[in-house]
Formats: C-alpha cells, sequence, structure tokens
C-alpha cells in the first residue's frame, strides 16, 4: 500500500492512497504558550472512533507524549515517545517499537532510500519511506513524499504513529528527511 504525504508535512497533512482516498488525516494545534499538538485520525462513523493517536509535542524541558496510541488503548494513559520508540544504542538514529504481533520493528534512515521500517529479527522491510516520483495513478508523473507499506502482520495504525513520529523529530532535529533520501546510520 502507498500513502502519500499531501502537503509534505508531517504535522498537518492527508496519508492518501495512490487512487486518492484519504486514509489518515494529521492536524496539528498550536496552544497560547507554543505546545504543539497533533491529532491523527481516520475515516469513522464518529469523532472518538476516528483518533488513532494524540501527540503533544514536547520540547527542551518537556518531553513528546503520545495518546490514544493502538498501543495505549486507554484514552487516559499517556506513554513517553521514547519509551514507544525506543533506542537500543546511545547515538543511533535507529527507533525500535514491539507491535500489536509482539515482534520488535526498527525504522532507520537509510542514505539514498529514505527512512526503512523493518522487523529486526528477520531485517525484513515492512515499509519505506521516499520521495520519488509516482508512475502511476492520480499523483503519476509528480514527485510526492511516500510511505511503502508491504503487507505484514503489524497493525497499520501504528506503523503509521511511529513513521510520523520519527519524520516529525528528524525534520525537527534539521536533518533534513523531507527528501527521504538524506539521513545517516
Amino acid at each position: 500500500m502507498d500513502l502519500f504525504l499531501i502537503p509534505n508535512n508531517p504535522e498537518n497533512c492527508a496519508l492518501v492512497s495512490i487512487n486518492g482516498v484519504a486514509h489518515y488525516q494529521v492536524s496539528t494545534t498550536k496552544t497560547s504558550h507554543g505546545q504543539r499538538d497533533s491529532k491523527i485520525q481516520r475515516p469513522a462513523e464518529s469523532e472518538e472512533d476516528s483518533i488513532v493517536a494524540e501527540i503533544d509535542w514536547g520540547n527542551w524541558d518537556r518531553p513528546t507524549v503520545v495518546r490514544s496510541c493502538p498501543l495505549v488503548r486507554a484514552k487516559s494513559v499517556s506513554v513517553l515517545a521514547s519509551d514507544f520508540l525506543y533506542k537500543k544504542h546511545r547515538f543511533s538514529s535507529s527507533r525500535y517499537f514491539v507491535g500489536d504481533d509482539t515482534i520488535e520493528y526498527r525504522w532507520k534512515f537509510v542514505k539514498g532510500v529514505g527512512c526503512v521500517l523493518m522487523r529486526d529479527d528477520t531485517k525484513e522491510e515492512v515499509a519505506c519511506y521516499s520521495f520519488a516520483i509516482s508512475k502511476e495513478g492520480l499523483y503519476a508523473g509528480e514527485k510526492k513524499s511516500r510511505l511503502t507499506i508491504q503487507p505484514c502482520s503489524v497493525e497499520l495504525d501504528l506503523i503509521v504513529v511511529s513513521f510520523l513520529i520519527m519524520l516529525k523529530k528528524r525534520r525537527q532535529k534539521g536533518d533534513g528527511g523531507g527528501d527521504g533520501g538524506s539521513g545517516g546510520s
């Protein structure tokens, strides 16, 4: 499944399939105190059922918190983003999470490719974010940011939420990430 970021902004975008159907909507608001809060939603019958996750973006004195995430089912419970997407090695840019299928996954930025999600045990690619010319569908011939997700056992919502956090944090650090091909380890 290919999901295009329209526009190419992980804080305010729609994730749209090749035929133009919006599968997710990301909207971010800024409070009077400068705090940024994002809501990730998918089409549903009610507002409450549409919420996939809510993210309160942190800063130097306050950590990023994730609520209503696929791994945090209770609406009143939240988890630190650093616990949800954790590092195994201090200086690595890779982030790990354990999926609803109890398998550990790793997001990694690969130079010249983009951001890749793989099963940590088999190194099998699950998803890849890139910035390339689309060959078919509604965006044929246009260069677009795209998240390509392979059939897998982990919940799609979990892939999307973890991807959006990875991309936002990468761009926040000023490491690029906008072209899908920059980055390091």
